[in-house]
């Protein structure tokens, strides 16, 4: 008498088998049955949710990341791929996380930066919103006022200062810190942009050169903005300090007239008393 044995039964225990031996990794993998062609496929665990605060709320994890911890009334950042939500502040929310950066971490009333790459988000300050990251730089820090820069590029976006923006990066240079009431400028290239003063602003960058930094205004007359290369003169009076131009310097004003513009390579003359 002859037996035949069928190999399908001894095939589904050896897939049955190596299911149960699989190691856990964090990753759920879909298995084929004996004789079937699958493609591969992953899915990724989900991270953790973030704890609540004294009336802050903890972010939601749909990714890989943690979602933010909550605050004193602010809430904490939503995870929606590999990078953790940021954490939130005292009224301040933490910033979400759309990709492998983490979101920023939210402040006094200031909100943490987007992040939508691998950048991650600026930490937001006292009122100021910290900047977002879509590329591989990290958006810029909040301050007392002032938000913090977006990156848009490999650079990362400038910090802000008391009242005045940091400077937007959309290249690999980046973007030039605020000052007390004057904007960082912008970079569009590989040069970094000028940090603004006390009043003026700091020039942009559309190349491989710095921007001009923002001259100071340490009296009732406006400091002047910085050029590309040339530096913005300062105001010691009721005058106005000179813009800079391009690699010549602002003159400064040390009365009630205005200094001089600078030109191409030229600085503007300064205002006496």
């Amino acid at each position: 008498m002859r037996f035949y044995t069928s190999i399908t039964p001894l095939l589904a225990l050896g897939w049955l088998a190596s299911i149960a031996a699989a190691p856990i990794d964090g990753t759920i993998e879909r298995r084929c049955p004996p004789g079937k062609y699958c493609l591969p496929h992953h899915l990724p665990a989900h991270g953790n949710g973030g704890n609540g605060g004294n009336g802050g709320n903890g972010g939601n994890a749909h990714g890989s990341g943690n979602g933010g911890n909550a605050g004193n009334g602010g809430n904490g950042g939503v995870s929606h791929g590999k990078g953790n939500g940021g954490n939130g502040g005292n009224g301040g929310n933490g910033g979400a996380s759309h990709g492998s950066g983490s979101g920023g971490g939210g402040g006094d009333g200031g909100k943490g930066g987007n992040a939508h790459g691998s950048g991650n988000g600026g930490n937001a300050g006292n009122g100021g919103n910290g900047g977002s990251a879509h590329g591989s730089g990290g958006g810029g820090g909040g301050g007392a006022g002032g938000d913090g820069g977006n990156s848009h590029g490999s650079g990362n976006g400038g910090n802000a200062g008391n009242g005045g923006n940091g400077g937007l990066s959309h290249g690999s240079g980046s973007g030039g810190g605020g000052g007390a009431g004057g904007n960082g400028g912008n970079s569009h290239g590989s040069g970094n942009g000028g940090n603004g003063g006390t009043g003026g602003n700091g020039g942009s960058s559309h190349g491989s050169g710095n921007g001009g930094n923002g001259g100071n205004s340490n009296g009732s007359g406006s400091g002047g903005n910085g050029g590309n290369g040339g530096h913005g003169g300062s105001s010691n009076g009721s005058g106005n300090g000179g813009n800079a131009g391009n690699g010549g310097n602002g003159g400064s004003s040390n009365g009630s007239g205005n200094g001089g513009s600078g030109g191409n390579g030229g600085n503007g003359g300064s205002s006496g008393f």
